[in-house]
């Protein structure tokens, strides 16, 4: 008994540790208790409906995890396609039954690995990826008809992955009407931080919403089962924003890039069955259950009611979710296997289709083999020997949980009528105004840290001398060698292409750009004359370019 009491003080002893503060991450104070009066003209035929049906507040699903597990994917990327493919077959060894396919930031800016502007980065956080013969050796033994991935890039780089999918499908005879997976494909959010700042460093905002949209049509006439992400959530939350900011943003970008889909001409049962999103979970469970439940109705309402669709299918929120950045700690690193758990159970009280648990080494390295087992059983421990799978949405009927998601559904309403005010999420973004609310929400956030207002275990409170922190190993980083090979790879690869070929290809690319054509078939072509990832970056933005320079002169003789 000594033990355990001696570092209290005599006064928390006493009377207890007690809690500060009662609301949620968006600010929602929590009433001590709640009862019938909390829910008195809530209509549960209108708010709910059953599992699987309109307005699929219950779930998308009639019987959710009953009928099938939640798909259990895990980060991979680092160093080469070779290293990845090695990745690959010991995570599906240990039963991981899909992938997320991270790229470097050379890749993700659209850059090749031998290009100075790469030079120390190269592999570093995700995979180097230049040519159609790269991705062909990630799925040389797990084929993209028999496997999920999702490939983690935003536009313009998403399209020229979809070719590189297009181009490799043609090349081995795959069915694209069966290739499986997300290509997530959002203008804005897909890189954390500042929405401009980061996309239009090296390619223009217009030329980004553009193939944009190139890939949602592309994806919606010729790969039937393959998802395209119109909003990653997730990165923007990991900016600081909270729960409500996250939905409303993100639903607001969905609402511009479908009308912008509209205009090319295609029916909104023709693409919207295919939308999905990736968005983050919080160490708030209830806040969580209440913000995708809430999520779902709203966005089942939008497409039925604003565009008209008419197949549910279309209404249908279909959500993949990795644990928030910002919830885990480089401090005490062993502590966010703890918050991973916590993770997963809000993610599935929430009736999500795909999880992926961060590794308690995130904020350090590269995940490891052991901290990506470790992610992965945490997973399968809840899914196979627990209970919490049991049955269709837990929660529903819980006075406290239906009076939340009813709030949390107001406070996200209010705050996309804000932002029609604004002209839409991609104005609002083009004005400064969605940077502006990113900025406060993080200072705010901090703020909170710092004051001790937000509680932190090991960061705040709860810490231990740095001294005592647990030694942990991590992921080798092989910068150069990496580089050194691509740089060989490249070198041998362009070596060995009909120059001749490659350079009219790219020439195509050039000119099509400064037209209205869909850019995927041109660049699979592109690729298959052997074009590299940064040649084809190249001729897109002197396509742009040019057009931009055309219509200056237009407007100055006018």
């Amino acid at each position: 008994m000594g033990n355990s009491t001696e570092h209290l003080p005599r006064s928390v002893y006493l009377e207890g540790e007690k809690l500060q503060k009662f609301e949620t991450s968006a600010g929602v104070t929590i009433q001590e208790k709640y009862g019938p009066e909390d829910l008195e003209e809530f209509d549960y035929g209108e708010h709910l409906g059953e599992p699987g049906q309109y307005p699929f507040t219950r779930g998308v699903y009639p019987n959710m995890y009953r009928g099938r597990m939640w798909t259990r994917r895990f980060q991979v990327g680092f160093g080469t396609p070779d290293d990845v493919r090695e990745r690959l077959k010991y995570l599906y060894g240990e039963g991981q039954t899909g992938f997320t396919l991270t790229i470097d930031l050379p890749t993700s800016y659209g850059f090749d690995s031998d290009e100075t502007i790469a030079e120390g980065e190269v592999g570093v956080t995700g995979v180097a990826i230049s040519t159609l013969d790269d991705l062909e050796t990630i799925f040389s033994d797990y084929p993209p008809t028999a496997v999920s991935c999702s490939l983690s890039v935003r536009p313009p780089v998403s399209a020229v992955f979809l070719a590189m999918l297009d181009a490799m499908a043609d090349k081995r005879g795959l069915e694209k009407a069966k290739v499986l997976g997300t290509i997530q494909n959002d203008p804005i959010f897909q890189m954390s931080g500042g929405p401009l700042q980061t996309t239009t460093q090296f390619f223009p905002l217009e030329g980004i919403i553009r193939l944009s949209v190139d890939v949602i049509e592309h994806a919606s006439l010729h790969f039937p089962k393959l998802n395209w992400l119109v909003c990653n959530g997730y990165n923007a939350r990991d900016t600081g924003i909270d729960a409500v900011q996250e939905i409303a943003f993100s639903l607001a970008l969905a609402v511009d890039v479908f009308e912008r889909v509209l205009q090319r001409g295609l029916d909104i049962d023709q693409f919207a069955p295919r939308a999905a999103w990736l968005m983050a979970v919080g160490m708030n469970m209830f806040e969580e259950a209440a913000k995708f439940r809430a999520m779902r109705r709203m966005w089942a309402r939008i497409v039925k009611e604003r565009f008209g669709a008419k197949d549910p299918r279309s209404m249908k929120l279909r959500v993949a979710i990795q644990n928030s950045g910002t919830s885990y700690t480089t401090q005490q690193p062993l502590n966010n296997i703890i918050r991973g758990t916590a993770g997963v159970i809000g993610a599935v009280l929430s009736g999500v289709q795909s999880f992926q648990v961060a590794s308690y080494d995130e904020g350090l390295c590269l995940p490891t083999p052991e901290s990506s087992r470790i992610a992965l059983r945490t997973s399968q421990i809840i899914g196979y020997e627990t209970d919490i799978t049991y049955t269709v949405d837990p929660l529903a009927g819980s006075y406290f949980v239906e009076s939340l998601t009813n709030e949390m559904e107001a406070r996200i309403a209010a705050y996309l009528e804000k932002i029609e005010k604004k002209g839409g999420l991609l104005e609002a973004a083009k004005s400064g105004w969605l940077e502006n609310e990113i900025v406060q929400a993080r200072v705010a956030n901090q703020k909170a840290l710092e004051s001790g207002e937000k509680i932190r275990v090991g960061v705040n409170r709860f810490t231990i001398p740095e001294e005592e922190e647990p030694e942990i190993t991590l992921s080798r980083i092989k910068t150069e060698e990496w580089e050194e090979k691509r740089k060989a790879y490249l070198k041998r690869w362009r070596s060995e292409r009909n120059a001749q070929e490659t350079e009219a290809a790219l020439e195509t690319v050039r000119w099509a750009m400064k037209t209205d054509r869909n850019m995927i078939p041109v660049l699979s072509m592109a690729l298959q004359a052997g074009a590299t990832h940064g040649e084809l970056h190249r001729a897109m933005r002197a396509g742009l370019k040019e057009t931009d320079s055309r219509e200056r002169d237009n407007h100055d003789a006018d």
